[in-house]
């Protein structure tokens, strides 16, 4: 029989490097079982081919299958594969057959089964660290890849801090972040079991902080700035939490992990800031507009009286009797302008500064209507009023002369958006639980992109500003004082054949003045 040649399995052994690292995760006796079953499977077709004719190379079967004992059980199956079929193979298939009689040619063939074995061990072993060892850098990624998408969304330090710590905890660590510098450390986030010890170590991490030192190991603890470029955010500190993971995260990951919070961290800073600045700049524009608004609303009327008084001061002798009392009812009409846009302003300040004084009573709110209209009487100048009062015997509870300015600022606001001779609907009904309180116009109308914002302060439409209308502070100073009583203000348009607004106040009926069948 002719022996295997196992002089080019013997160079390449000596350059190989066997790592069995993967014998520790391949544990159970059932390998042994299965390398012997291996082993015997090769005698049985060793045996087999043994008996035709021109029968050569024998040992190639148990060589194969000593390589499957390797790649699928590893090196020490393998092993122990080589053993068993170093003695099958002498026992069986070696003249004489049937017994162990070792000649020096059989240890070579042993030789080539021990380094088919530990090659092929080896091998697979090696192979099955680098897919755990990729399987591992992918899950790494994985979490990073997620770990940056969360912390993508955070749009304040505090919250993005938070998804740093979580991802942190996820990954088998515990954690504490302080934002801020040395003077201005504050614990931002913390793990929950660390929240005793985190709460006791701000001193400590100033100090850390102050040293200028990257990071700094300890027993139990790992302390790390928390920092992007030159800019100094906070500083960290990690405890690894036992049996969180099956592997413990390493300090590469740990620090990927920091730097993407870093950056959500700055991100996020830079996001407020720049939102800060933007209220700072949108604050002093329409400070500089109300500014500009108020003093060109005060100034007109106030310029009128001041031109009128002045003619009839100068010129009497020049005027007759009708243009006289044409300027004086000028006068009037732009005191009596004036000291609206007054009285709105102090309602406005009294309603923002809490100190609105309401002194409610139960009143017919037909009524509230009529004395309102009696006020903007004056100012009708040719427009028709049409009256639909329908809550007889029906009480509501407010102060009578806080409900009145909030429905002539009502009624105003349709004076001022209908010419004359057209009709302002004035109507009261009770609908379910609520008294409705209506003023419909046949103006223009209010543009639906402008609807939602009628009753914000100092807010005017374009016909209001195209004309000099008020200050835009009627219909707020009305939503204000309605919502003291409990009520609230609505606003739609078009109201009737596409023009028109219809202003609603609503206001709870008093229960203790139902109407009794």
């Amino acid at each position: 029989m002719r022996r295997p040649d196992a002089m080019q399995l013997l160079a390449a052994a000596r350059n190989f490097v066997v790592d069995d690292d993967a014998e520790r995760h391949r544990g159970g006796r059932w390998r042994y079982f299965i390398a012997a079953a291996l082993i015997v499977v090769a005698t049985c077709l060793g045996y087999f081919w043994s008996s035709m004719p021109d029968s050569r190379n024998l040992s190639l079967v148990f060589f194969g299958a000593i390589l499957l004992a390797g790649m699928w059980l590893g090196k020490s199956a393998a092993l122990f594969a080589a053993l068993l079929a170093f003695l099958s193979y002498n026992f069986f298939l070696i003249e004489p057959q049937f017994s162990l009689q070792f000649a020096p040619a059989d240890f070579l063939a042993f030789a080539s089964f021990l380094i088919g074995a530990v090659l092929v061990g080896g091998l697979s072993g090696r192979l099955s660290d680098r897919a755990r060892d990729a399987t591992d850098r992918l899950r790494d990624l994985t979490v990073l890849f997620e770990a940056s998408r969360d912390l993508s969304r955070a749009v304040a330090p505090q919250d993005a801090a938070d998804r740093v710590v979580r991802h942190l905890e996820q990954g088998g660590c515990s954690a504490a972040i302080w934002l801020g510098d040395v003077a201005s450390l504050r614990l931002a986030s913390v793990s929950l079991e660390r929240r005793d010890v985190a709460a006791q170590w701000s001193q400590e991490m100033e100090a850390f902080l102050a040293s200028n030192r990257k990071d700094d190991v300890r027993a139990h603890c790992w302390l790390l700035r928390l920092e992007t470029g030159e800019r100094v955010l906070g500083a960290v500190a990690i405890w690894t939490a036992e049996g969180a993971r099956t592997i413990t995260p390493d300090q590469r990951w740990i620090e990927a992990v920091l730097e993407l919070g870093a950056v959500a961290i700055d991100r996020a800073r830079l996001i407020a800031e720049v939102a800060d600045a933007t209220i700072v700049m949108e604050k002093e524009g329409l400070r500089t507009a109300l500014l500009s608004s108020l003093s060109h609303d005060l100034r007109t009327p106030i310029s009128t009286i001041l031109a009128s008084a002045t003619s009839l001061q100068e010129h009497d002798g020049h005027f007759d009797a009708e243009t006289r009392r044409e300027m004086l009812e000028t006068i009037q009409d732009e005191s009596e302008r004036l000291n609206r846009y007054v009285a709105n302003l102090l309602e406005m300040t009294r309603l923002e500064s809490g100190v609105l004084q309401v002194r409610s009573v139960l009143i017919d709110p037909g009524e509230a209507l009529a004395s309102a209209l009696e006020r903007v009487a004056p100012r009708l100048k040719g427009r028709c009023v049409s009256r639909a009062f329908h809550t007889a015997g029906e009480r509501i509870f407010v102060d009578p002369v806080l409900i009145e300015q909030a429905l002539v600022n009502l009624l105003e606001n349709a004076i001022s958006h209908t010419p004359s001779g057209s009709t302002i609907l004035v109507s009261a009904v009770r609908e379910h639980a609520n008294i409705v309180l209506a003023v419909e116009d046949e103006g223009p109308g209010i543009p639906q992109a402008d609807l939602a914002r009628v009753f914000d302060k100092f807010f005017r439409g374009r016909s209001d500003r195209r004309t000099g209308a008020g200050v835009g502070l009627g219909l707020s100073v009305s939503r204000g004082l309605v919502e003291s009583f409990g009520g609230d203000v609505r606003a739609f348009s078009p109201a009737n054949s596409g023009r028109g607004t219809r202003m609603e106040v609503r206001l709870p009926v008093h229960p203790a003045m139902e109407p009794v069948e």
